[in-house]
């Protein structure tokens, strides 16, 4: 009698054992948890060269160190969240799979981006939206595609400004998280500045 108390009590704790090993690896394989912004550390700043968000034009564009003025849906948009967009046209080969990265990458970050599909072939204000965003084209025309851009909030000399950066053609998921998670918290850090 006592052993079979014992041969429960054993298998009981070891199936708690088991679901609870279970459930933690579920979420601590979630990139989407919300942990990671804590202890984050931005990779990328102000700048005007490639690997900065820019806040005027970058230094390989015609109009170099120009302000931008801002897309009416970027400014809606950016009081939500992070902005994330691609333009890109179904059926095109070479563009498809950077759409592709990016469609997953706002899936993966769902919580903290507004994302924006522009797939030209739609068109209306889907297509329309799409050629409008090559404002934020790096080096300026002629524009290619995919086109991909993040736009976040940074606090810049006490300064609130919209800044961005963006890529033409292929780029890699992880290049694009690593950005993606500079303007995410960026965006955190500075959202209460939003008026």
């Amino acid at each position: 009698m006592i052993s079979k108390k014992i041969v429960i009590m054993l298998l009981t704790i070891i199936l708690l054992l088991v679901f609870s090993g279970c459930t933690e690896n579920v979420k601590k394989e979630n990139s989407n948890d919300d942990d990671w912004l804590t202890d984050y550390s931005p990779v990328h700043s102000i700048g005007k060269g490639n690997d900065d968000f820019w806040i005027v034009y970058p230094d390989n564009h015609a109009n170099s160190s120009e302000s931008v003025t801002h897309l009416s849906w970027v400014n809606d948009s950016l009081k939500e969240g992070c902005v994330l967009f691609v333009v890109h046209k179904t059926g095109c080969e070479a563009c498809q799979p950077q759409a592709d990265r990016t469609i997953k990458l706002a899936d993966d970050f769902n919580e903290h981006v507004v994302f924006y599909d522009f797939d030209l072939t739609l068109g209306g204000s889907i297509e329309t939206n799409g050629y409008d965003s090559y404002l934020y084209d790096p080096d300026g025309p002629p524009g290619y595609l995919a086109f991909t851009c993040i736009l976040t909030i940074i606090n810049n000399s006490g300064t609130l400004e919209y800044a961005w950066h963006s890529w033409e053609l292929d780029v890699k998921y992880s290049d694009m998280e690593e950005w993606l998670k500079d303007g995410i918290y960026y965006w955190n850090q500075n959202r209460g500045d939003l008026r």
